[in-house]
């Protein structure tokens, strides 16, 4: 259970945006999940991919 106050209108609005998608490596039954910027203009590749088995759910960490 969180014991933080929520966030006003004010920070959410100042919050940043970003428009990514993500794609998993097998649909039926992931074990990973790769978010990346689908507007990506950059000539580097950027992209973030997380195993199942290590990751944590939200409802754990706050």
């Amino acid at each position: 259970m969180s014991t933080a106050a929520p966030h006003s209108s004010d920070e959410l609005a100042d919050a940043p945006v970003f428009d990514l998608e993500c794609i998993y490596d097998d649909p039926e039954n992931p074990t990973e999940l790769t978010v990346f910027s689908p507007k990506s203009e950059e000539l580097t590749t950027s992209w973030i991919t997380v195993d199942r088995g290590s990751a944590v759910s939200l409802d754990d960490i706050a």
